[in-house]
């Protein structure tokens, strides 16, 4: 028969009463954490408890129900092991199967199943060695795998999730409060149908390989936090890379209704904070997305594709000032953007525009000197001097590439500053091409979308500040700055 714990004053003094000499006792604490959740309304039951002569406790047959019954965790055993030479260290694992029964006053009773092979969690601290200069927490597991549902499941109609290869370790270093981990997953698969009052219908049937996941953050909500990550005092970062992935998904609610497929080659997001410099990227490649169904506010689409080569974004610069000028450099990069002719057909029926592939690209760099005071940072941000921030001593253009419709404009050049004026003053040269833009101005004149006096004003603007290039339809103009101003093709700008 099932042995019951409750509420017991004897248990709370065996798991919490001299410390020195229970505290790595993990049979009594294990008692008194039990007592104490009995105590809080639990029902915990087992059918036998297991100790072991390495300190070890097996709870076999293992159940715990929340006070007010919404919640019921079953295993068919739970075994916690205490480490012979890591105080308050504890490995605890898990039977292959057990689940988590949720009973929802509106809709019911739903069983999520959990089922595991090798699964293995370390935490440090458990019974004592609280006060170790590093705490760590590790999960491993060979798979990790959650599935509920049936079809007549008002909520949860489907849901399988499965990890594969999980690898996750977290450590806490107490006196600074610096929090970092890395979790690792060779597979990920997922497959759910989920519909909420609230939400609406969420489904997705997706995969994706080679997860990895790196962090390192104060884990406090202290402001001066992130003046510590720019200034080089502490180091931060979030790291995020994943190879293939595809998915098949669904969302219909009031606001949105949405069906499609796609693919991704890889994806990497990282942002780090390290002795004085801040690098920001996020890059997505290779990517195809068909849409079945696509209706926001009411506003339909019709079915559709999209593909992309690349999309990025890159900052970097240092924040401190390291003695001399740095290289910062910005870089937005759209590259190959091709859309289905059924969105093109909803404007531009008669083909008056070209579907050709969109690219949007700047790559910037420059040498840059900060001069941020970090320990007093507002003063820089309002005084109104550029020199309280920094100094930029040269900008170049690496690329600037713009086309849709046909048209295509490219930039390049570079330029050097003088900040003895009072403000940042460039003195060089861009050179700006732009070819096709005749023919996809005449194009949106003929959709109604440009009238044709405004075309014209703008196509003559554009002829008086540039030179015809050596094929038809295009252009270019060289853009100088000094001292003197402004020029384009040496005809001055109006200032």
């Amino acid at each position: 028969m099932k042995k019951h714990i409750l509420m017991a004053t004897t248990a709370l003094a065996i798991g919490f009463a001299a410390p020195v000499a229970a505290q790595d006792d993990f049979a009594g604490f294990s008692e008194g954490i039990l007592a104490m959740i009995g105590s809080q309304g639990a029902t915990v039951s087992f059918d036998e408890r297991n100790v072991g002569a390495d300190g070890s406790v097996e709870l076999v047959g293992f159940s715990m129900a929340a006070p007010d019954g919404e919640m019921t965790v079953r295993a068919d055993w739970l075994k916690g092991v205490p480490s012979a030479t890591t105080p308050g260290q504890v490995t605890f694992t898990l039977s292959p199967n057990a689940s988590v029964t949720l009973n929802d006053p509106d809709s019911g009773e739903h069983i999520i199943n959990i089922s595991n092979s090798g699964l293995v969690i370390t935490l440090d601290g458990i019974t004592s060695g609280q006060s170790a200069p590093v705490l760590n927490f590790s999960v491993m597991a060979d798979s990790l795998g959650f599935t509920s549902g049936n079809p007549a499941d008002p909520i949860i109609k489907a849901l399988d999730i499965e990890f594969t290869d999980l690898s996750q370790t977290v450590s806490l270093t107490t006196a600074t409060m610096l929090l970092t981990g890395i979790t690792g997953l060779s597979a990920v698969d997922m497959n759910y149908d989920i519909n909420t009052p609230d939400d609406g219908q969420m489904a997705s049937d997706s995969q994706m390989v080679d997860l990895s996941i790196a962090f390192q953050i104060v884990a406090d909500d202290d402001e001066q936090n992130f003046f510590d990550y720019l200034s080089g005092t502490t180091t931060a970062f979030i790291e995020l890379s994943a190879g293939a992935s595809s998915a098949t998904a669904k969302i219909n609610n009031s606001d949105a209704r949405i069906a499609y497929t796609g693919t991704s080659a890889g994806t990497e997001i990282v942002l780090r904070a390290e002795n004085g410099y801040l690098n920001i990227t996020e890059e997505v490649s290779n990517s195809q997305f068909s849409f079945s169904e696509f209706n926001v506010d009411g506003m339909p689409l019709p079915p559709f594709d999209v593909s992309l080569d690349q999309l990025r974004i890159n900052f970097s610069t240092p924040t401190v000032d390291h003695g001399s000028f740095e290289t910062a450099n910005a870089e937005i990069a759209l590259r190959n953007l091709v859309v289905s002719d059924s969105i093109y057909s909803m404007f531009d029926p008669e083909q008056n525009i070209t579907r050709s592939p969109v690219n949007v690209v700047a790559n910037l760099s420059a040498n840059v000197q900060p001069s941020i005071d970090w320990a007093n940072p507002e003063q820089a941000m309002m005084s109104g001097d550029p020199a309280d921030i920094g100094a930029v001593q040269d900008i170049t253009i690496n690329e600037v590439l713009i086309t849709a419709g046909g048209a295509e404009i490219t930039a390049t050049g570079s330029a050097t500053i003088d900040n003895s004026m009072g403000f940042p003053f460039p003195t060089g040269k861009v050179t700006i091409t732009a070819a096709g833009v005749q023919a996809l101005v005449n194009g949106l004149v003929a959709m109604g979308v440009i009238p044709q006096a405004e075309a014209g004003m703008a196509m003559g603007m554009m002829m008086a500040f540039a030179r015809p290039g050596e094929n038809a339809d295009e252009f270019i103009s060289d853009i100088e700055f000094s001292p003197e101003g402004i020029t384009a093709n040496g005809v001055p700008l109006p200032m």
